[in-house]
């Protein structure tokens, strides 16, 4: 991009009249695309780019402005290509819908791209598509180029066009833009109350989406799903159930979103009880049942459900796939991961993307790395996902150097990196003592991927100084970065305090803890406790032990597991039995 390229502010503001605006900005705005860095917005002949992109809020929300005169010049002209033109026209509407329906929402904006160089403009079919895949990817910039040219082309007003305004507005998190589109519509069907009321609950907005709730003049069972998936989101279970008990006519995403309130706030019990009582159920149902479990750490619960839902043949979807995968990766069990992908391929959901990561994940999360590599390589499509995985999983077996080499054949290909990659690359650096390459490649996130390192990169850094006893190093980046240091982070530093035997510093980590306000952990006990002993302390090891069992916290005991013929059975050090945990095939 050149010095003339910016994104659109979403910003609003004051300004000169807007109508000049209008014809300033969309006489001299263009798509760009980059391989590398997604879709831009580009001004062409404009100085002062941040005050333009600034008013163009302003007359994205002034539905009054007159169109620009061009768009009547030679008239005459336009008749006589009107028929191809509505040709083209259905047939590019045909290839952006069939592009934003298989989720891919930068081909589909750079197929507009395309369709505006031979001469076509978008109509109230093609604003929807485009809008939904701005929302998607979450640029706002591009999402208020569109409203723009929405209002030039005078399809602004279409209630299509006016819903997929407001949705996306809602998935950019713009909520006030959602807002403003709402309140100017001239009809609002029960769609947009449902729109507005989703893009409240979205942003955790619950008293606004009441008071919307209150207003709805004629409310349909969708209605108060959202409002029941919006208070089980926030724990307010006792709002859900009244709400799902006041639904004059319930469907099945009623009792769906019900259970999600009910997995939600950890009572699974009652989720059960729900689920076995539903008239009907479908891939959803059983899905949410599965999540709802995992997000309770009840693994084997989750991998019995997967096998009733087979028993009673219902369909899976990448969902169910993913889900189970991560119930397998918790248990590390092996054999059942491989059932699991072989059920996957059965009903052609191997090659799903998300099925992709997960698989990934699962195989080096139960220890066979080679696998993992396996599906990464033999998968035909490797979005950032994929990626992320395989370097993840790489950075787990301790192959930092793997990692850096897949990281660079990333960077290669279209996909560019992300928080997490980097998280998974300062991780495997970390434990293998690449000091100096997780350096060069903290740097190289805001200055060559202007990716701003967040609080889990810094803990990645912490942990890598520590690790090689660089224990200032380790101190100067906390007192230095832009957040309060976590416990996590904290954690990881005093653990290399202990293995250097510095007491020290070892103490300001512990000041740095107790400062928190948190109480400490048995883990955090024992490693204070550890600390004195390593250095010949004894007094005051034993006197930290003392206030542990003042406290009346017990050190948790640490467990084994083993699978054995399709069942995985647990034992601590010294038992001379060991239990079932019910992993069965």
């Amino acid at each position: 991009m050149g010095a003339n390229s910016t994104f659109i502010s979403s910003r609003p503001c004051e300004g000169p009249e807007a109508g000049t605006y209008l014809r300033l900005l969309f006489l001299s705005i263009s798509f760009l695309y980059n391989p590398h860095g997604g879709f831009k917005v580009r001004y062409a002949g404009i100085r002062n780019h941040d005050s333009y992109a600034k008013q163009a809020y302003m007359v994205a929300f002034d539905c009054s402005v007159p169109p620009s005169p061009d768009i009547h010049r030679n008239q005459n002209n336009v008749t006589k290509k009107k028929v191809l033109l509505e040709d083209n026209q259905r047939n590019w509407n045909k290839i952006i819908k069939k592009r934003v329906l298989g989720g891919n929402f930068e081909r589909a904006l750079k197929s507009y791209k395309h369709m505006q160089g031979i001469g076509l403009s978008a109509d109230n079919f093609t604003y929807p598509l485009l809008l939904k895949a701005a929302g998607n990817l979450g640029l706002s910039g591009i999402g208020l180029a569109l409203h723009g040219q929405a209002i030039k082309t005078q399809f602004c007003d279409h209630c299509f066009v006016e819903t997929a305004l407001l949705n996306m507005y809602s998935s950019c998190r713009c909520i006030d833009g959602a807002y403003k589109v709402f309140e100017q519509m001239d009809e609002k069907d029960l769609v947009a109350w449902n729109s507005m009321l989703n893009a409240y609950v979205s942003c955790g907005l619950m008293d606004n989406a009441v008071q919307l709730f209150d207003k709805i003049p004629s409310k349909d069972p969708l209605s108060y799903n959202i409002m029941v998936t919006g208070h089980a989101s926030r724990g307010a279970l006792a709002c859900a159930q009244q709400l799902f008990d006041e639904c004059p006519c319930r469907d099945i995403v009623s009792w769906n979103s019900m259970i999600f309130a009910y997995g939600n706030s950890g009572d699974m019990e009652a989720a059960r009880k729900l689920f076995d009582e539903m008239p009907e159920q479908n891939t959803i149902s059983w899905n949410t049942m599965l999540t709802a479990y995992l997000r309770n750490g009840r693994y084997d619960d989750a991998i019995l459900l997967f096998e009733e839902m087979r028993a009673n043949q219902i369909g899976p979807d990448h969902v169910t796939i993913t889900s189970i995968s991560s119930a397998c990766a918790q248990l590390a069990s092996l054999n059942k991961g491989k059932d699991v992908h072989i059920y996957a391929q059965e009903y052609g959901l191997a090659l799903n993307r998300y099925v992709t990561s997960s698989l990934i994940d699962m195989y080096a999360k139960c220890g066979s790395i080679l696998s993992a590599v396996e599906v990464f390589y033999k998968s035909p499509i490797k979005d950032i996902y994929c990626w992320n995985a395989i370097i993840s999983a790489l950075a787990l077996h301790g192959y930092a150097s793997a990692a850096l080499k897949v990281f660079d054949k990333m960077t290669g290909s279209n996909p560019m990196p992300d928080d997490i990659t980097f998280i998974g690359l300062l991780g495997a650096c970390s434990h293998a003592g690449l000091v100096q390459e997780g350096c060069n490649l903290f740097k190289s996130m805001e200055r060559d991927y202007t990716i701003t390192p967040k609080l889990e990169h810094y803990g990645c850094m912490v942990d890598l100084f520590g690790r090689a006893g660089l224990l200032d190093s380790a101190f100067e980046l906390i007192e230095s970065m832009p957040y309060e240091p976590g416990r996590t982070m904290l954690g990881a530093l005093l653990g290399a305090c202990v293995n250097y035997r510095d007491v020290e510093r070892g103490e300001r980590v512990l000041k740095l803890m107790c400062d928190t306000g948190e109480p400490l952990t048995d883990g955090e006990y024992m490693m204070v406790a550890n600390l004195y002993a390593s250095c010949n302390e004894w007094d005051k090891a034993n006197r930290w032990r003392d206030k542990m069992n003042d406290a009346e916290i017990e050190k948790a005991a640490g467990c084994s597991a083993v699978e054995v013929d399709g069942s995985a059975y647990k034992f601590l050090a010294g038992n001379k039995r060991v239990d079932q945990e019910g992993l069965r095939r």
